[in-house]
């Protein structure tokens, strides 16, 4: 079932998500753009990459993500964002040591055009009709690349699926990428 429920919101993010290929934008460019191996790039582009999100509530009240992100190429990656909007520095083994922050975003504080656009009903009505998604901003400090990502859910082919933008960023490269999640019953 490629549809998420309802209940899966931004503020209800858990479950499992898998990555449709077939309609999402190619990642290649991106994290070429990023200093991902060669390697790496291959397995996203050719195996199932499956994400488990669990939340909580972080000691300070706010909710946490732990995603945990697979590939049948043998590629996992975890993350733990706590959406409190604090920067705080992590080294990651696919982009190295990076810094930056997550929180709750109203999608008419979004300058790009392209991350504003598209996402479902809920997600527009959501914060008292000024829209809501997750916004996650990380600057790599072992490379000059940026990369603003949001987070929410679109009416896709008929579908209501969890939808991640990113703009990349390195000198004057720009890279944006849609990536669509189909929800995954357990």
């Amino acid at each position: 079932m490629p549809g998420a429920p309802a209940t899966t919101t931004v503020r209800s993010m858990g479950g499992t998500y898998m990555l449709n290929r077939d309609i999402s934008d190619s990642m290649e460019a991106l994290m070429k753009m990023q200093g991902v191996g060669w390697m790496v790039r291959q397995a996203v582009k050719y195996s199932n990459v499956t994400t488990v999100i669990t939340q909580s509530t972080s000691e300070t009240g706010h909710v946490k993500l732990h995603s945990v992100m697979q590939s049948t190429g043998g590629v996992k990656n975890e993350e733990t964002w706590v959406l409190d909007g604090v920067e705080r520095e992590k080294e990651n083994w696919i982009w190295g040591k990076v810094k930056g922050n997550v929180k709750y975003i109203k999608i008419s504080e979004l300058e790009d055009e392209f991350l504003k656009e598209g996402w479902a009903q809920d997600c527009i009505d959501a914060n008292g009709g000024e829209g809501e998604l997750i916004a996650s901003e990380q600057f790599s400090l072992s490379d000059t690349w940026t990369a603003y990502q949001v987070i929410g859910f679109a009416d896709v082919n008929g579908e209501r699926r969890q939808v991640r933008k990113v703009v990349g960023k390195k000198g004057d490269q720009v890279e944006r990428v849609r990536m669509i999640h189909d929800w995954r019953e357990e």
